[in-house]
């Protein structure tokens, strides 16, 4: 009989990922695993996003643990083995290893055989029960390899028996457990039955210690809840809200892009822009998470870009931002200028099908799990992550109804760009755009119109900066004064926008107020005084704009 779950083979697979270029070492997961085996929360669940390595992670326990297979040399020379050299457990457990989206497949499949033999005896199709297609295997497996006493009416009785035979335990483990809560199936009962089934297995407790060593569960979304409690408490939950002990085997960590980086010498990407693009999780004792598929996929090809959004994920984003239920909308809009938004998931059921009725908390709480935005364990308000996630936002409203959103976002984006690069003629025309088709034409050229018309020209700037407006120098005001916010490599800027004033009197008239001066903390960094000007007396206000790089002395 061909075993697809229990006890197969595991080095092919994990042989492969060990070997890679880029492989990075997360072995220390496995010296984690072992303190919950003899501990009383041996039952592990691990939500993280999309291409975040939680494949990566179960194929390397099932390498580790499964019996029947010399493996110890693929774990010679990682991090555990400098943890533990007797590689305590390595090869000691019967291992029952399930990828429920290569399961949905050998499901459909079988599916799809029973439809054909019907049609060939002229017979009703048979509806395949999935989820007890999956027990009957798994009894069917054991008995193949263990004997057909050992087989009893239900999954759990017969792997008790088996672990009163051999003496050994099973270990669990399961990736993409939430295959069912994500995706729509061709059995309308398989959530449920597959709960129950689980429930079978873990909840009894006399059961589950007899026969489980371990359970470890990956997916990108925690514990289904039923009526606001979890399904199956048994099971710790480690999330993107609270990934705790684990939180540097979420992703890649600051020492593993800088290690990853200096192993590929050709590379000429920076660990700044790498950051800029890929990291922006943060969890306590772990510092920066970065996006481990993305960082590879930009060393391989020498480029930083947007390649999650490749990925299917992409579309079940674009299904949750469209919701727009309970200010969503606007929730978008101020995180694609760099604002918070809270985020509680006591609302949310981890049940991507029940959104479009939960509500904004929910839907905001399914975004932080799906990797969309990420929180502050500090404050409990989350953000867009980094510049991938944003060109994500920023294209799915270029192709949805919010085409005027699209449009404030992406003109600010290329204004900041402008400036940043000293192009003059870019800025200028922008500001002639913002101030003739979004300044109030009641206001006229008011003090309020000049705010607003630089507002919506640097609509986006809250990502990288701090703004002031008006701010007292002692020699007068300036308009508007950019502070780069903490950790942001980026240059001090000072805007002036004058009405009926050549362009080299507002740059003059910052020289004159001896803005550089007044920043003398920021000491060493560049500075960026801009200065635009328009005729307000004409109908078509033409605007100029001069730009002038100043180096603030070091302190």
């Amino acid at each position: 009989m061909m075993r697809y779950y229990l006890n197969t083979d595991p080095i092919p697979s994990y042989r492969k990922l060990s070997k890679a270029r880029n492989y990075v070492d997360k072995t220390g997961l496995i010296q984690l695993i072992n303190e919950m085996i003899e501990s009383d929360n041996q039952l592990v669940l691990v939500s993280r996003p999309r291409r975040f390595g939680k494949t990566y992670a179960a194929v390397m326990l099932r390498a580790y643990y499964t019996i029947g297979y010399d493996t110890t040399p693929l774990f010679k020379g990682k991090k555990i083995f400098q943890i533990d050299p007797d590689l305590k457990n390595c090869g000691e457990f019967d291992v029952i290893y399930i990828d429920m989206v290569k399961f949905r497949a050998r499901a459909q499949g079988r599916q799809k055989k029973l439809d054909e033999e019907a049609e060939e005896k002229g017979t009703k199709p048979v509806k395949l029960d999935w989820i007890r297609f999956l027990a009957k295997t798994l009894i069917g497996e054991v008995a193949d390899m263990y004997g057909e006493e050992l087989v009893a009416d239900t999954l759990s009785d017969t792997l008790v028996n088996a672990v009163n035979k051999n003496g050994r335990q099973f270990v669990w483990i399961c990736d993409e457990w939430d295959n069912f809560f994500r995706e729509p199936t061709d059995d309308p009962n398989a959530k449920a039955n597959y709960i129950e089934l689980l429930r079978s297995l873990f909840r009894d407790k006399d059961t589950c210690t007899t026969v489980f060593a371990a359970a470890y569960m990956t997916g990108i979304l925690p514990m289904i809840k039923m009526k606001g409690y979890s399904a199956l408490a048994e099971f710790d939950d480690y999330t993107m809200f609270a990934p705790g002990d684990l939180a540097p085997y979420i992703g890649f960590t600051e020492s593993e892009v800088r290690d990853l980086l200096a192993r590929n010498p050709r590379c000429r990407i920076t660990y700044d822009e790498m950051a800029e693009w890929y990291e922006g999780y943060s969890f306590p004792d772990a510092g920066p998470i970065f996006n481990p598929r993305s960082v590879i996929e930009a060393i391989k090809k020498n480029i930083c870009k947007s390649y999650w959004s490749a990925t299917d994920s992409n579309e079940q984003f674009r299904e949750l931002v469209a919701l727009q239920n309970d200010g969503l909308r606007e929730d978008v809009e101020s995180l694609l200028r760099g604002g918070e938004v809270p985020a509680d998931d006591a609302s949310f059921d981890n049940d991507l099908a029940t959104l479009p009725k939960a509500g904004r908390n929910a839907t905001i709480a399914a975004m932080v799990h799906l990797g969309y935005l990420s929180l502050s364990p500090e404050t409990g308000y989350a953000r867009i992550p980094n510049k991938e996630i944003r060109k994500m936002y920023v294209n799915m409203l270029q192709n949805s109804t919010e085409s005027t959103i699209y449009r404030k976002i992406s003109e600010a984006d290329a204004i900041l760009d402008a400036t940043l690069r000293g192009d003059e003629q870019k800025v200028a025309e922008a500001f002639r755009k913002i101030h003739y088709y979004y300044a109030d034409p009641k206001a006229g050229n008011s003090e309020a119109t000049l705010k607003e018309t630089i507002d919506m020209a640097y609509y986006t700037a809250e990502r990288f900066y701090v703004r002031m407006y008006e701010l007292p120098t002692g020699e007068g005001y300036a308009d508007i004064v950019l502070y780069p916010k903490a950790g942001k490599a980026m240059p001090l800027m000072v805007i002036e926008l004058k009405k009926n004033k050549a362009v080299n009197t507002g740059l003059d008239q910052i020289k004159r107020r001896r803005y550089p001066d007044r920043f003398k903390e920021y000491g060493g960094r560049q500075m960026l005084l801009v200065a635009v000007s328009y005729d307000a007396d004409k109908l078509e206000k033409e605007h100029y704009c001069r730009i002038e790089q100043v180096q603030l002395p070091n302190l």
